[in-house]
């Protein structure tokens, strides 16, 4: 594994910083990670994303998207 993928892994044994209908919600070293809750199609992931972290108070619409699969988890890292 590369060292990304070590601090996100590492970010994820630590506390959410809330929870939506599809994922899980951390924060990182680099950036803001979505961490898929369950086994779905890309495409409802990826349109529920934005709508789901406004409903936690978090604004990424200007951020960078990058979907990431690592050790099994599926997730989106958002980062400047």
């Amino acid at each position: 594994m590369d060292s990304t993928s070590d601090l996100i892994i590492d970010s994820l044994k630590e506390e959410p910083i809330g929870e939506t209908k599809h994922f899980i919600w951390y924060i990182t070293d680099i950036g803001v990670v979505a961490l898929y809750k369950r086994k779905e199609n890309f495409e409802t992931y990826s349109s529920n994303v934005e709508i789901e972290a406004n409903k936690i108070g978090l604004d990424i619409t200007k951020e960078e998207k990058e979907y990431l699969k690592i050790k099994e988890k599926q997730l989106f890292l958002f980062y400047s």
